[in-house]
């Protein structure tokens, strides 16, 4: 049995609202020169690859062979080529994105060469709109206080000396639009996404007609991960106090959990950073006096937002070990209890948001290929898997079950777990109810 692994590159078009450490006027003139130089550099490398293309069929017309550029440079490639003849002469492009600009145009070179030999096309001419290349390490999104940021690094050594800017990097705030990009910028800033080399571009305002919208077009990849499974082959999923999630295969003896340690240490860690702040609150200085009751509680708000952002990525954390585990054991199914109605677990729904955790598997799942099924919860956690009886009494505590009929004993969310893993396991439960009545 073998994975097929992939990484399908995709992108999403983002508003740069503002310059956080500039302003507009900076921000726009370098975006400019960089559109400009990004335009010169692409015109250059096709005139580059043009000219090698004649120098290369007139040598394998005398020497019989084709020449390599090792030959005749430092550089195995054509790109590299490129980069010697071209580097010396725009020095304002950040040397990451500069190889993206001239990588990209080699490639169209390299697209076009047949059409382009045949004269069905004419060879590539950029005009001054072009979209300014980011190298992958040349970008990074953070967030804070619901706010999403880039932080560009767009300038040369010698483009910063000439602007008198200590750092080459320029942050900008981005508008992250509906749901699905800010689940993309979170996957990101989580490491779940990989960011890879992406764009900027300048854009026409429709109530003005103006080039001036510029808007970053983030290009992201993830492991797209395809594995033979058993589609009669179930994973149960238990969600609770002491593990946050307790994994059972029906009809096997294969099992895993997530411990809640992190968790907790976490959430007592902020917790009393929280009280520290909100005593302080009450005796702070004229800093956050001045400015009103949005000032004071700032400190607090902030540590609510670093709470919410702990959540999300421990979340994608889980639900990819979830499915990864589902995976390796071949279960084209992952079953869990439907969080709609449960009263008894109010307390720990609250304290988690196991809701988030399930949209999180579910997502990842159908990428792989799962199926995610949900079931009744009722009596999952008072019913023997093994015999099939039903009474709340089976759970004298939390971590323990203890059946009354057949004396089966295990931790109460294994048990729990192989409930619902079980295929047929609403029925059995309608069945046992009616017998025992």
């Amino acid at each position: 049995m073998s994975n097929i692994l992939s990484m399908p590159v995709k992108v999403m078009r983002y508003q740069i609202v503002k310059p956080v450490d500039a302003d507009w006027e900076l921000l726009g003139k370098v975006l400019r020169d960089l559109q400009d130089d990004t335009r010169k550099v692409l015109n250059k490398v096709i005139q580059l690859c043009w000219e090698w293309q004649g120098f290369s069929a007139e040598y394998k017309q005398q020497y019989g062979i084709y020449p390599k550029t090792s030959d005749f440079s430092h550089y195995k490639n054509i790109d590299g080529y490129c980069y010697k003849k071209i580097s010396d002469f725009f020095t304002r492009l950040h040397t990451g994105n500069l190889s993206m600009t001239i990588k990209r145009g080699v490639q169209r070179w390299k697209t076009d060469l047949a059409e382009v030999i045949k004269g069905s096309k004419s060879i590539a001419s950029f005009r001054s709109n072009c979209p300014i290349d980011i190298h992958n390490k040349s970008i990074n999104i953070f967030n804070v206080e619901k706010e999403y940021y880039a932080k560009l690094s767009l300038l040369s050594k010698t483009y910063k000396k000439e602007l008198s800017r200590d750092l080459g990097q320029i942050t900008v705030l981005i508008n992250p639009g509906d749901k699905s990009g800010k689940d993309i910028l979170d996957r990101c800033i989580s490491g779940e996404y990989k960011i890879s080399s992406s764009q900027i571009l300048q854009k026409k305002d429709t109530n003005t007609s103006k080039n001036n919208k510029w808007l970053l077009n983030l290009s992201y990849s993830f492991k797209s991960q395809k594995k033979i499974v058993d589609s009669n082959k179930v994973l149960g999923i238990d969600m609770g106090i002491i593990f946050p999630v307790y994994m059972a295969i029906h009809g096997t003896l294969i099992r895993d959990k997530i411990d809640g340690g992190e968790i907790e240490h976490f959430r007592k860690e902020v917790e009393n950073r929280k009280i520290k702040l909100q005593r302080q609150g009450k005796y702070c200085g004229q800093g956050r006096i001045g400015h009103g009751t949005k000032t004071r509680v700032r400190p607090i708000e902030f540590a609510k937002e670093k709470i919410a952002n702990f959540r999300n990525t421990v979340n994608h954390k889980y639900s990819r070990y979830i499915v990864d585990f589902a995976l390796r054991n071949r279960c084209g199914i992952i079953q869990m209890e439907k969080l709609e109605g449960i009263n008894k677990d109010k307390t720990f729904l609250k304290s988690w948001p196991y809701y988030d955790l399930q949209q999180k598997i579910i997502y990842k799942a159908n990428e792989a290929g799962i199926t995610v099924k949900f079931i009744d919860p009722r009596y999952t956690s008072q019913r023997c898997s093994k015999c099939g009886y039903i009474d709340e009494e089976n759970r004298p505590e939390q971590k323990t079950f203890i059946c009354k009929s057949c004396g089966f004993e295990t931790n109460a969310d294994y048990n729990a777990a192989l409930n619902i893993a079980n295929p047929d396991i609403e029925n059995l439960i309608k069945k046992e109810l009616s017998r025992e009545a």
